[in-house]
């Protein structure tokens, strides 16, 4: 049996009262249930209850065989989420209006146990970065998407002095050409040594990743797409602790193993049409 499903299919269900009741009722029943029996126990419509239950179905969430409905591993796996989830709100309004892409259903349970702060507005998100800044920042990973004036706030924290021993970046040709037609492209650069810069390149990454490391912490940052698949740079997910965040270092070391390395120098970062001309040549390999 694939369980191997995409998570935003599952989150889905969620959304709705009847299908986490039906879920319970076959819990609840040891042999399984027909259709009549679900319709009578739960006062629901045939149209209704069909839709749902062939929702259910379709994402194996529930099992149909001779006219009984019953459940089976994941039904009780994703209850177990389901109340796992319901004790991180405000987080799951968040999820349910943004899209948060696993195929792997192990990735997504270290998700769900680590413990994710919801940064619900952008002066709660520049006011955390800002005590995590004081820990002294190391190593940082980025991967996705780029939002130069954000990022460009919370490094221009006049107070701190930010030396990298360690920078790894995973985007697109569309966020690198952003990066270079920036105003301040040289300050993104000005914190960290060019031979401790590590540059990969990638068709598609539609989220933003930032994975901070320092002596007394770890830290990770997340923003998703919303509905429209633009990124919600508003709103994020943080995480605090090694274990909490080694689900992510786990999807920004699956991201890398297909990228393609960019062979950073200092002519590149010097000439910004000589980088433009290089990524070009490397995107279209």
């Amino acid at each position: 049996m694939n369980y191997s499903k995409n998570i935003n299919e599952l989150l889905g269900c969620l959304k709705s009262e009847k299908r986490l009741r039906i879920l319970k009722l076959l819990l609840d029943s040891e042999a399984g249930l027909q259709f009549s029996e679900i319709a009578e126990a739960l006062s629901l419509v045939p149209s209704t209850l069909e839709y749902h239950l062939k929702t259910l179905v379709k994402l194996n969430l529930i099992s149909h065989f001779d006219a009984i409905y019953s459940t089976n591993a994941l039904t009780q796996l994703f209850c177990n989420l389901y109340k796992a989830l319901s004790t991180l709100n405000p987080l799951i309004p968040y999820l349910n209006s943004h899209k948060l892409s696993m195929d792997d259903p192990n990735l997504f349970l270290n998700f769900i146990t680590s413990n994710p702060i919801f940064l619900s507005d952008l002066i709660s998100m520049l006011e955390m970065m800002k005590e995590l800044v004081k820990s002294k920042i190391s190593k940082f990973r980025i991967a996705g998407s780029f939002n130069l004036t954000l990022e460009e706030r919370v490094m221009q924290f006049s107070e701190y002095d930010i030396h990298l021993d360690q920078l790894e970046i995973i985007s697109t040709y569309e966020e690198y050409q952003k990066l270079l037609d920036y105003e301040n492209y040289d300050y993104f650069f000005s914190f960290i040594d060019i031979s401790n810069i590590q540059l990969f390149l990638v068709n598609e990454c539609n989220y933003y990743m930032g994975i901070g490391e320092s002596s007394q912490d770890v830290f990770g940052i997340l923003f998703l797409p919303d509905a429209t698949d633009e990124i919600d740079f508003q709103k994020a997910l943080l995480f605090r602790g090694k274990h909490n965040v080694s689900w992510l270092n786990e999807i920004f070391e699956m991201v890398k193993r297909d990228a393609k390395r960019i062979n950073i120098t200092e002519d590149l970062l010097r000439d910004r049409r000589l980088f433009e001309r290089y990524l070009k040549t490397l995107n279209n390999q």
